[in-house]
């Protein structure tokens, strides 16, 4: 028998690697932590014979069993923001890896089945987010995904060269044409554990909406420019910060607006800032709030440059509308949580994942477990090993279903 604790070993064993318990999780795409998790699937994947391949984004692809026809596809990814959590991303690729284990223990692999790890879901090193997935499923051109850089310069291209991953074309999700997908994640919110639910089944994923605003005033000393002679780009960017918060907050539970990247120039203690960039992150269920927020956001800013004398640019970085997910495989899924006697809920997933992309390939749907307090993306991370059992579970039944 394949027992529970094995998968908790074996995902513990994996998600250490780049982990320090004093910061958190440095696993960014293609660097040496992920490179070395990435070998240790390889060596996984080797233990139980599974063909092996990557696609010319680095996406790993361990495969069992015959008719590519009627393929099931599970996985998620396995690199983290920084200073991210243990659990988000590697879970369901452990996951994935453990099912592949446990129906080969079982001698139940009556179709093909592919474990997947996407490249770069999270976008922390190389943007956007998603390019493995959205390159896999030819969301994303080549010449766009190999383009990217990240903060040193090195382009996307050049790091999945030089990590040993580098495959073909031909192996690439669309091409292979997978019958189904599957995803067991984290919630990354507080949502299922304050409800007392076990098992989140994601309706969809929200539209998101990024866009980018530069604030433009006058750098001077600190010192001698009297209060109302300033153009202060970061009084500016300040209380536009406030404002979408506010404006968000009125609008209700369908939308959420955040500003969480911002860089301020010259960034000095005595000099006046003359150029602020930050990032806008608007999300909702519903793709026409999420745009009228957009535009309303940028009213917001030129209104509020006009009144402090300074000026405003902004620009939109990427775009991902609701993903619905596949009907049927949700219902099987809630049928299996009634037969493992599992408290459930229909939720949205906030967070973008690789099965928002793989949706447009193939029949896709997700399986959530909850995080506590809700926290993700920080060393606090933490779901607990029964909650992630469950999730295991849930998942492992759903493929023997599918099978």
């Amino acid at each position: 028998m394949y027992e529970n604790d094995v998968f908790i070993k074996n995902f513990h064993t994996i998600t250490s690697i780049g982990y320090d318990k004093k910061v958190g999780v440095n696993r960014l795409a293609l660097n040496k932590y992920d490179i070395e998790a990435r070998t240790r699937l390889i060596k996984e994947f080797n233990s139980i014979n599974a063909n092996i391949s990557y696609d010319d984004g680095g996406t790993i692809f361990g495969s069992l069993g015959g008719n590519k026809e009627e393929s099931i596809f599970i996985g998620s990814h396995m690199d983290s923001v920084p200073n991210g959590g243990r659990f988000d991303g590697m879970y369901g690729v452990v996951s994935a890896l453990n099912v592949l284990k446990k129906l080969k223990n079982n001698g139940q692999i009556n179709k093909k089945i592919s474990a997947v790890d996407f490249t770069n879901e999270e976008g922390a090193r190389f943007q956007p987010s998603l390019l493995g997935s959205g390159l896999t499923t030819e969301v994303f051109t080549k010449e766009f995904v190999y383009s990217r850089e990240d903060d040193q310069g090195i382009s996307f291209k050049d790091a999945v060269s030089k990590s040993g991953f580098m495959g073909s074309e031909e192996n690439r999700a669309k091409r292979v044409k997978p019958g189904k997908y599957l995803e067991l994640h984290i919630e990354q919110g507080p949502v299922l554990e304050h409800e007392g639910y076990q098992i989140g089944i994601p309706i969809g994923i929200v539209t998101m909406v990024v866009d980018e605003y530069e604030f433009f005033g006058e750098s001077n000393q600190a010192g001698p420019t009297p209060m109302e002679m300033r153009k202060d780009a970061l009084v500016s960017a300040s209380r536009f910060i406030t404002e979408v918060r506010d404006t968000a907050r009125k609008n209700g539970n369908g939308l959420v607006m955040t500003v969480g990247k911002i860089k301020n120039d010259p960034n000095a203690y005595n000099v006046i800032p003359g150029k602020v960039m930050l990032n806008l992150d608007i999300r909702s269920p519903d793709k026409d709030i999420a745009f009228e927020y957009s535009k309303r956001a940028y009213e917001i800013a030129d209104k509020i440059s006009k009144e402090e004398g300074t000026e405003v640019k902004h620009r939109n970085l990427w775009v991902t509308e609701t993903t619905i997910f596949n009907e049927e495989l949700k219902k099987t899924i809630e049928k299996i949580c009634k037969s493992l006697d599992m408290k459930y809920k229909y939720i949205y997933s906030w967070p973008g994942h690789d099965a928002q992309y793989m949706n447009r390939i193939t029949d896709t749907a997700m399986i959530m477990v909850p995080s506590h307090n809700g926290r993700s993306h920080t060393k606090e991370e933490f779901t607990s090993d029964q909650d992630l059992i469950n999730g295991f579970n849930v998942l492992y039944k759903t493929v023997l279903n599918l099978m």
